[in-house]
């Protein structure tokens, strides 16, 4: 089976100012990006999540590059090895994942499948009572996610949130 390709969490796109008075280079116009669509996936759903808990009166959380390397970890193995779990293909759970990259207390993971965006997979798991229930809860601290695409997989796009207390 292909190896899958990973989303990097710490990917940016390449970002263009719009100064008044100033043209946009041939071919450009009204095609620039926008901050949004060049954010890494995990800082769009660090958005979008914030969001929600600002809503339900939470405090934001923060990435945390070690809850990401966990995320990331587990989506790559689901999209390369053809699976959709909670628990690793060798029986590990979410909290020892994350224990292994050095985070001390796991809270909860979410997981989602066949979605291209962090909006669709945010609104999928908005839809889940179990899985809004950890994005609104208040005594998480931190949040990693991770997506990884294989063309050969079922779902071919899979993602990972993990949450944890600090």
């Amino acid at each position: 089976m292909r190896a899958a390709r990973v989303i990097p969490t710490a990917l940016l796109a390449g970002l263009f100012l719009t100064l008044p008075g100033v043209a946009p280079a041939d071919g450009l116009a009204g095609a620039l990006p926008t901050a949004e669509a060049a954010a890494s996936p995990a800082q769009q759903m660090l958005t979008l999540v914030n969001a929600e808990r600002s809503k339900a009166g939470c405090k934001p959380v923060r990435l945390d590059s070690r809850l990401n390397a966990a995320a990331s970890k587990h989506s790559t193995d689901m999209a390369t090895n053809n699976y959709f779990s909670h628990t690793s293909r060798d029986g590990r759970s979410f909290v020892t994942r994350i224990k292994a990259e050095g985070y001390p207390t796991a809270r909860s993971e979410n997981i989602a499948a066949g979605n291209t965006t962090a909006q669709a997979t945010f609104t999928q798991w908005m839809n889940s009572a179990g899985h809004k229930r950890n994005i609104l809860d208040c005594t998480a601290k931190d949040m990693g996610v991770g997506a990884a695409t294989n063309s050969r997989a079922t779902y071919r796009t899979y993602w990972t949130q993990d949450f944890g207390r600090g």
